[in-house]
């Protein structure tokens, strides 16, 4: 497509001072009034007068005309001076005769559902959108796009109907997302060439931004071979149509937000106090000194606290509460509203368990007490209580015959200590199990065969054909060196954050006489959690499926290591234990735009489920049967909130999901129009506006290489040019009346 000829926007900058062009009357009513006013007498020398005016009648005239021209022009010049005329190009050429095809890009951001006044900045949107339609000729055509996290069209085919595309208006809904400019436009981009293809008639195009121009929508953070690309991709857009950017944010917008909700601990289980911790964020200008936030349990308000704001515009609301009965909870927070209600709000699906439940695995069981491989690590693992108060952990050790004779999805953690080799059965037993969201912790030793759990276990990360793929590293030659120390790398991995400051030295020093080399594949995902003074890794985790696995490579007993008779021994222990069973709970809580999956347990759940939106709405779904089992996996979900997936009847069961907003959103500062031009979109013609109505009155944002022509000044030139003439004829003339 040939590039078009350039666009000449024409604005005032003071459009009142237009007013005064009525003074352009004066001269006209002052030489009326002057005019000479003329009685007819009757005698003889009269007759040679007026033959010598008539011969200069048509010269006095034009002379007149004249300077009563230039007089109105001085006027008429000086106040279209004042009122600053501009015209500077912006883009290609509305020609005549032919009809526009208008691209309406709504920001789909949720900062647009900021609402200062009556109406929410999205609302704003949708009307402007509707009077862009109505007020477009007959014969124009209009399609709409949503620019979100990831852009959506919603009317990819010309509309020349106004109310289909008014009626598509009014039925848009706002998502809980960010906005990406960088993806929007490609889209747009072949959303106006097909539309040119499709229909030759519509001679030109126009996009229409209504946005908020919000920074991190505006200005994103891209590499430069992003940015190249970006500019590259706008300025192809630019080159097939005209970009119109219409602002409808306010500049130093304040917001609060509840950025994050978490629970203290993870060992959730029924009976026991769970500290709760909100934290909030106060954006632009001064923080209040205090905020009051209400924490709701399924649905029922229970406690409120007040936050207090450091001088960095944080605070956060501590709550404590304590269930009395198992399964699904739904937790919400709540801070007072402002102009932006959607972040102030933030949920939390909690499952909550009569008790956390582990299997131990011995692979080399014994009748006497603390000779079994798993003995140590069972030890550790239940805690001293009380008489008639129930343990939040409970461990369970058996032979490892067991693992295809017990139901593991019984157990959130799978204990498997000193296991010389496996079966592909059993093999695919834990692969099942982490596919349902279980966790798989290996303790290895002298039974242990490398070759075989290689082969049957699989790498995570190696080239394998069928099989699963368990194990985060591939274990090499047993090394039988002793150290003395341990490197908790900074205790950068959560579940050596309990380790950290004095008195925790006891992991340090805990000797390993022997361990297993652990070799990470090119490009794993596994996280070195701890490792020997060697720098060799001592234990790796990785995600698998919808769980973790954790490989330690030493023993849970004596013969290898003396972790098991050292103080740091049970807390380690108990740390591996909550983290994995904290991961059942990250599954549980996704942020918007993220996909969540509800796991079938039974074949009666194959019945068609349901899903319930945040907003009451109920919508089937339907189960999808792929790598991980069968589940139901929602993708919809671009509102924030709490999410139900029922499943039945005959077996009625329900889960719940909690579905937050990225909170970058939240902060509503602005960028500035210069900043656009030179910064965003440098050399790249477009219109900036704030609103339908006042195209003309705009002030004009273009590239740098198309000047802006401030017409006052020539016309102050032309008006101390006529000056000099009319003073000039005045004189030469003496025609001044």
């Amino acid at each position: 497509m040939p590039s078009p000829p350039p666009l000449f926007a024409f604005g005032w900058t003071n459009l009142p001072m237009l007013g005064w062009l009525a003074a352009a009357a004066a001269p006209i009513l002052i030489h009326l009034w002057s005019r000479r006013k003329y009685r007819e007498m009757s005698f003889a020398a009269m007759e040679y007068l007026l033959a010598a005016v008539r011969q200069q009648a048509r010269r006095l005239l034009f002379e007149q005309w004249l300077l009563l021209a230039i007089r109105t022009l001085l006027v008429v010049l000086v106040v279209l001076a004042v009122a600053e005329p501009y015209m500077e190009r912006a883009g290609s050429a509305f020609t005549p005769g032919g009809h526009a095809h208008r691209v309406l890009v709504f920001d789909g951001s949720y900062s647009m559902a900021y609402k200062p006044a009556d109406k929410t900045r999205f609302d704003r949107a949708k009307d402007l959108a509707k009077q862009i339609v109505m007020q477009s000729p007959q014969g124009d055509a209009f399609t709409l796009v949503l620019m979100s996290s990831a852009p959506r069209v919603i009317v990819g085919a010309a509309a020349m109907e106004p109310g289909a595309i008014i009626e598509e208006i009014d039925s848009l809904q706002l998502p809980h997302t960010a906005a990406e400019l960088p993806a929007a436009i490609p889209t747009i981009r072949q959303l106006v060439e097909t539309i040119a293809a499709e229909n030759p008639r519509l001679d030109r195009h126009e996009v229409y931004f209504l946005t908020d121009l919000q920074r991190i929508t505006w200005a994103p953070k891209l590499s430069e071979a992003a940015k190249t690309q970006f500019l590259e991709q706008t300025n192809d857009l630019a080159h097939v149509a005209n970009l119109f950017v219409i602002d409808l944010g306010q500049p130093l917008a304040e917001n609060l937000a509840i950025t994050s909700l978490e629970p203290a601990d993870s060992l959730i289980t029924v009976g026991r106090d769970t500290p709760l911790v909100a934290t909030l964020r106060h954006y632009g200008g001064q923080a209040p000194g205090r905020q009051l936030v209400e924490l709701f349990v399924d649905g029922r308000r229970i406690a409120q606290s007040h936050a207090k704001f450091s001088s960095d515009g944080t605070a956060t609301a501590e709550f404590s509460c304590r269930f009395d009965s198992p399964g699904d909870h739904a937790i919400e927070v709540r801070a007072a509203g402002d102009a932006l209600d959607v972040d102030n709000h933030r949920y939390l699906a909690l499952p909550v368990r009569q008790a956390i439940r582990v299997l131990c695995i011995d692979g080399r069981p014994s009748g006497g007490s603390f000779q079994g491989a798993a003995d140590y690590l069972a030890v550790a693992l239940t805690p001293r209580v009380e008489p008639g108060i129930q343990a939040s952990l409970q461990a369970d050790v058996v032979a490892e015959s067991a693992l295809l004779e017990r139901s593991l999805g019984m157990y959130d953690c799978l204990f498997l200590c000193n296991v010389a080799q496996f079966t592909a059965s059993e093999a695919r037993a834990l692969d099942a199990y982490l596919r349902g969201g279980g966790s798989v912790v290996f303790f290895l030793g002298d039974q242990v065969l490398a070759d075989r759990y290689n082969s049957e276990l699989g790498v995570a990360g190696e080239g394998r054909a069928g099989g699963p793929h368990i194990l985060p590293a591939r274990l090499g030659a047993v090394v039988d060196r002793p150290e003395f120390r341990l490197d908790p790398l900074e205790y950068q991995h959560p579940v050596l954050h309990a380790f950290r400051g004095p008195g925790q030295t006891s992991l340090l020093t805990t000797p390993v006489f022997k361990h297993y080399q652990l070799m990470i594949p090119k490009d794993s995902r596994a996280t070195t959690i701890l490792a020997i003074g060697s720098g060799d890794p001592l234990a790796i985790e990785q995600p698998a499926h919808r769980g973790r696995v954790v490989l330690i490579g030493t023993s849970a007993e004596p013969s290898w290591t003396a972790m098991p008779l050292w103080p740091s021994f049970v807390p380690l222990v108990h740390e591996i234990v909550t983290w994995c069973a904290a991961g059942q709970i990250r599954q549980r809580n996704v942020l918007v735009g993220e996909r969540f999956c509800a796991l079938a347990a039974s074949p009666a759940d194959m019945f068609p489920p349901k899903v319930q939106t945040p907003d009451g709405r109920q919508r089937s779904a339907t189960l999808n049967t792929d790598g991980d089992g069968s589940a139901l996996t929602c993708t919809d979900t671009s509102q924030s909130g709490i999410y139900t997936a029922t499943f039945g009847p005959p077996v009625n069961r329900s889960q719940i999901f909690a579905v937050n907003i990225d909170t970058a959103e939240s902060d509503l500062a602005q960028i500035d129009p210069e900043d656009l031009r030179n910064d965003v979109w440098p050399d790249i013609p477009f219109v900036y506006q704030t609103s339908w109505h006042d195209l003309g009155a705009a002030a004009v944002v273009a590239g740098s290489s198309s000047g802006k022509s401030r017409l006052h000044v020539d016309l102050l030139y032309a008006v101390l040019g006529l000056l000099v003439v009319e003073t000039f004829l005045g004189w030469r003339l003496g025609a001044t009346p």
